[in-house]
């Protein structure tokens, strides 16, 4: 999914549960982060999250919000890799107060991934996590995102071909039909696009005087 795209279906998503909790989620992220460089993104060894990491840092650096740049944890780095594909469990035993680990699970997630995580929110690091609401990640979390609850019910489409009744040579032809199982890119998305809002990390009642005096006026302050 392009900027564009993400754009319009924030934009599309305004006043739902689904746009509310994505960018209440991505501003308690700024909110938290206090410390320069100190969001970290951290996932199964076999699903790390490039995408949303990625994501996070285009939209941050086109908002010119250059003191919560995302870093992405590994596993087992290559000894080759570049400098940002380089970052391995070290970082995680650094980790402390006015720092945050974004972890991202679609599956529910194994011990040894739990493990670090309660190290990690030990030493002071804020949790927050997307996951599929698996007990022990939600428990360790200071807040968490479950898209599976968020996304309305045959929200998205995909391509299926259309069977004919007869034998004939035809084009290939597609309909559309209901799909919820892309609901996990899509709140991975939105959370991209909210973290890097103006007001996304002042407190709340900053943003809802901010957006009170907006319609007021009429247009943006």
């Amino acid at each position: 999914m392009d900027l564009t795209r993400a754009s319009l279906l924030r934009e599309m998503l305004t006043g739902t549960e689904l746009g509310s909790r994505t960018t209440e989620f991505a501003h308690s992220l700024r909110r938290f982060t206090t410390r320069t460089g100190g969001l970290m993104l951290f996932g199964p060894v076999d699903d790390e999250p490039w995408h949303l990491t990625a994501h996070l840092d285009d939209e941050l650096h086109r908002a010119g919000v250059d003191d919560v740049r995302p870093s992405l944890v590994r596993w087992a780095p290559p000894p080759d890799a570049p400098p940002h594909l380089a970052i391995g469990l070290d970082r995680l035993r650094d980790a402390g107060r006015g720092e945050s680990l974004l972890v991202v699970a679609e599956e529910d997630p194994a011990e040894t991934l739990l493990e670090r995580i309660s190290d990690v929110r030990r030493r002071g690091t804020t949790i927050f996590s997307i996951g599929s609401g698996d007990k022990e990640l939600t428990s360790l979390s200071h807040e968490t995102l479950v898209p599976e609850l968020l996304v309305p019910d045959g929200f998205g489409w995909t391509s299926r071909r259309i069977e004919l009744d007869h034998d004939e040579p035809q084009a290939a032809l597609t309909d559309v039909e209901p799909q919820t199982t892309e609901g996990f890119e899509m709140a991975q998305h939105l959370v991209s696009l909210a973290a890097a809002d103006q007001d996304a990390g002042q407190p709340g009642w900053r943003r809802r005087l901010r957006a009170a005096i907006e319609r007021l006026s009429g247009e943006p302050t």
